[in-house]
């Protein structure tokens, strides 16, 4: 008996399929742009100006790791790159920048997870040094989350990713104890943190974007943004004409170019963010986008109302939206898009150090180190 080839099973499921996708998609559309203008008008969505002449100091921290096969295991390089940057009067400069790097050995079990931990930490150490200098940058941009997310919590028979569990959360309880005094909103005048996630960090996103699609979600909507009950009234009964629209889909939808949603509390839809301590002052986001051509971006600030409010919040959104530049399909603000090309090399740098410790232990240099110290003791 002969059965069917692949490509005649492809054939005949998208001709089945197609018309019931094409179907869903355009209702799921429909319903956007139905809803879209009610989300403008009860200001959860909002147009954000942009100054025609700017004057900003900005940093970007970003981050990467690479992995490779070796001697039957796996060699990481893990690196971070921060780029200070100022603008004058539109014109773009840097002042200067500072890198993190670390390579080791690592098993394959739950590695993307531990070297997420690690690019975290990457990320709040060149935050740190930055903030140690006489006139750190007003804003400063980090693309991993401010805090450690439930998703990201060890299994308990993963021990050594609870050791990098442990490590970072024990640095972040330490930063955010030393440095919450001398950053905004806790000093008027002190630097703006903020954290750009992207989408590898779907749990957060994901949670930060139903805010604007149900009931419960909405009452985490920052009053000093501009949220009223009342003014929502028009929406109340959506919920169930939302709630089969995708995430990605909602979004698109709703944000056009230079908007930003309503600032929401991202803590109200985390039951697990780590460390406690460092999170109890509250973490508050929005999504924004650009140009026409910009992805859509959420943004992580720590603090809450009445200190984040609309004027400050549009202040954040329009320097974010400025420095906004498309890269390979990735929106990125020039400063990190700069720290990220340096990150090109670690894939490279990866492989040789691969190539420099085969060389090593075929040559036996690492023993006879050894053995020449137990010598000397001797």
């Amino acid at each position: 008996m002969t059965g069917k080839t692949l490509a005649q099973s492809l054939a005949i499921e998208s001709q089945i399929r197609l018309p019931g996708s094409a179907g869903r998609i355009l209702a799921q559309i429909r319903d956007i742009e139905s809803v879209a203008p009610l989300f403008r008008d009860a200001g959860l969505v909002r147009a954000v100006a942009r100054p025609s002449v700017m004057d900003l100091t900005v940093s970007g921290v970003a981050t990467h790791s690479s992995i490779k096969k070796a001697l039957g295991g796996f060699i990481y390089a893990s690196a971070g790159v921060r780029v200070d940057m100022q603008i004058r009067q539109n014109q773009i400069s840097t002042r200067g920048g500072d890198s993190v790097a670390e390579l080791d050995d690592i098993d394959f079990e739950a590695h993307r997870k531990r070297l997420e931990l690690i690019e975290m930490r990457h990320g709040y150490r060149l935050a740190e040094r930055l903030l140690e200098v006489d006139d750190p940058s007003a804003l400063i941009l980090l693309d991993t989350p401010l805090f450690i997310d439930r998703q990201m919590v060890p299994r308990e028979r993963d021990r050594k990713h609870w050791v990098e569990y442990e490590k970072t959360r024990e640095l972040i309880a330490v930063f955010w104890d030393r440095h919450r005094g001398n950053l905004f909103p806790w000093d008027p005048r002190g630097p703006i943190l903020a954290s750009i996630v992207a989408e590898r960090f779907t749990a957060i996103v994901s949670i930060a974007r139903q805010d604007l699609r149900s009931s419960d979600g909405r009452r985490a909507l920052l009053t000093s943004d501009g949220y009223d009950s009342e003014r929502i009234r028009d929406i109340a009964g959506l919920d169930d004409k939302l709630s089969g629209i995708g995430d990605q889909r909602f979004v698109n939808g709703i944000l056009g170019a230079f908007s930003r949603t309503m600032a929401f509390r991202v803590s109200e839809g985390q039951s697990r963010m780590e460390p406690r301590a460092a999170t109890g002052p509250g973490v508050i986001g929005f999504h924004f986008k650009g140009g026409r051509a910009s992805t859509i971006q959420m943004i992580q600030l720590t603090g809450d109302e009445p200190e984040w409010h609309s004027a400050v919040l549009d202040e954040v959104a329009w320097k974010l939206m400025v420095l906004d530049m498309q890269n390979r399909r990735q929106a990125r603000p020039i400063p990190q898009l700069l720290a990220a090309e340096q990150l090109r090399i670690l894939d490279q740098f990866a492989g040789f150090y691969r190539q420099g410790l085969n060389d090593a232990m075929k040559s036996n240099e690492i023993e006879d180190t050894w053995l020449g110290g137990l010598e000397l003791e001797d």
